[in-house]
């Protein structure tokens, strides 16, 4: 049964909050968390990203980026990451993880999510849009799981 979902990209202050907040807001019965492979510690969301997601109707919470660790990893049911060398990546250095590591665009044909940090409007705004689109996958996925 899942209960615990933890969304994983690189600094955590773009793409896993983001992801987080849209399946917390789909799957308000489970545990969403988010967290970094090389977390900035204790950064907000990326205000360009949040506003980013804002425009698009993506209801935010306050943040603060934090490290993925061995616990982080354990209490998740479920680890989605945005990208193929972030799941490469806790497969090394946790491989006891790799089992229940996806990507989020793991049901839309092995999407993976580009990082918006610092890129142009544009690619911040498919980005997001990316991040939608495949939560919402996922959280049609996850209900049809813990029903």
């Amino acid at each position: 049964m899942v209960s615990q979902v933890l969304t994983v990209c690189t600094a955590n202050i773009c793409r896993s909050p983001v992801a987080e907040a849209v399946l917390r807001a789909g799957l308000p019965g489970l545990t969403v968390r988010s967290a970094g492979l090389y977390a900035l510690v204790g950064r907000g969301i990326d205000p360009e990203i949040a506003e980013t997601a804002r425009a698009q109707g993506i209801a935010l919470h306050d943040h603060a980026a934090r490290q993925f660790d061995d616990t982080i990893g354990r209490e998740a049911d479920v680890i989605i990451v945005m990208e193929t060398h972030h799941r490469q990546d806790i497969g090394q250095r946790w491989p006891q993880f790799l089992g229940k590591t996806f990507l989020l665009g793991h049901f839309d044909n092995a999407r993976q999510i580009p990082d918006p940090y610092k890129q142009t409007a544009g690619m911040q705004h498919h980005s997001v849009e990316l991040i939608a689109q495949c939560s919402r996958t996922w959280i049609h996925q996850l209900e049809q799981m813990t029903r």
